[in-house]
């Protein structure tokens, strides 16, 4: 299957930057309609009003933040969750320590040496408490003599499923994105396009009124005088 072309950006400078440009060359066509479909009949109704709606589309995507705040929260979740594991740890090792005094081999059954690199690492960190959940089933008996309860060895298994939810909402999260940041490109591409078509034809329309040729120039072109374009009317 042939791999989906990326979409990339047809205009330089802020995506902000463009859709201000785009807004007020909309509402100098508006006025100058006429003139654009005496000229050439693609910029009769619905044009312009279509032109407005992808403004208005853009301009929902540049001001929704929905996405970033999501993954913000999801990520959150997660640092929080692991923070809880890493607290429970440190409170189970203490009974371990407590029910088999000395005995480093069966510390080493509950995690000890494996710890340290399952609490920087979330997938680490659900295995981990994956084996933990067994071997502190294996070892209830002695675990709940030395004062660490039955709910406190079930709640292994609460903080596994929770941890694995959290980091699978977030890398849900993070899969989205590149959608959303393609659908972004689109819509402020196609917003793009409804300009360059009403500047190429401004230009040829008002080639003899440098003051409207002037309204019709690209953000671009303001700084640059493109090539094979007329020359704006002497003054």
């Amino acid at each position: 299957m042939k791999k989906a072309e990326e979409k990339v950006r047809t205009y330089t400078g802020p995506d902000a930057d463009m859709l201000q440009a785009s807004r007020v060359m909309h509402g100098i066509f508006v006025e100058d309609k006429a003139a654009f479909t005496s000229f050439d009949d693609t910029f009769a109704d619905p044009f312009a009003a279509g032109w407005l709606q992808k403004i208005e589309d853009c301009s929902l995507l540049l001001i929704d933040s929905s996405y970033v705040n999501s993954l913000a929260e999801l990520t959150k979740k997660v640092d929080d969750k692991m923070e809880e594991c890493r607290s429970f740890f440190s409170a189970l090792k203490y009974f371990v320590e407590k029910a088999f005094p000395g005995r480093k081999e069966i510390w080493a059954r509950f995690g000890f040496n494996d710890y340290e690199s399952a609490r920087k690492s979330q997938t680490k960190m659900m295995q981990f408490l994956g084996i933990l959940s067994k071997t502190a089933d294996e070892y209830k008996n002695e675990l709940i003599a030395a004062g660490f309860s039955q709910e406190k060895i079930d709640q292994i298994n609460t903080l596994q499923t929770e941890l694995t939810n959290a980091d699978y909402e977030q890398e849900l999260s993070k899969k989205k994105r590149p959608v959303l940041t393609q659908n972004r490109i689109e819509n402020f591409n196609e917003c793009y396009s409804y300009m360059q078509k009403v500047s190429k034809a401004g230009k040829i329309i008002f080639a003899s009124d440098r003051a409207k040729y002037e309204q019709y120039l690209l953000p671009n072109e303001r700084a640059i005088k493109p090539q094979n374009e007329p020359a704006p009317p002497e003054s």
